[in-house]
């Protein structure tokens, strides 16, 4: 996908899920990332954010996994704009990844957190 593209797709997803645009900035690199989809990255300072991904690692995926990845990054992004907690393994992310449909991170702190976010929510 190319960058106007990622662009108007974090717009449509932002005002389908939260009923606003997306505000943050969007960097498309081209390096090929190892460990990582995309990243979300903000200052508390300045107020500035933005979505970066990487343009190798999106050419290697499906047009269905780029934008979960995408949908990933505009949960940090929308807890970050709410002064949420944004880490992977924060009960609210968790929760708002499930509720949007986006995935969770691989990691295997991300995946523990949501097998114990799940088995609380199942005992409830």
């Amino acid at each position: 996908m190319t960058l106007d593209e990622l662009k108007t797709a974090a717009n449509e997803l932002a005002l389908k899920h939260w009923g606003v645009p997306y505000t943050g900035g969007f960097e498309l690199v081209n390096r090929k990332w190892r460990r990582m989809y995309a990243c979300f990255s903000f200052n508390n300072v300045t107020g500035k954010c933005a979505i970066r991904m990487s343009s190798a690692v999106n050419s290697q995926r499906t047009r269905e996994e780029v934008l979960g990845s995408l949908l990933h990054e505009l949960v940090h992004w929308r807890l970050w704009s709410q002064g949420l907690p944004v880490h992977d393994t924060a009960e609210e992310f968790i929760a708002e990844c499930i509720r949007v449909g986006a995935p969770i991170s691989g990691t295997k702190n991300a995946q523990h957190a949501y097998e114990r976010y799940m088995a609380r929510t199942e005992a409830n």
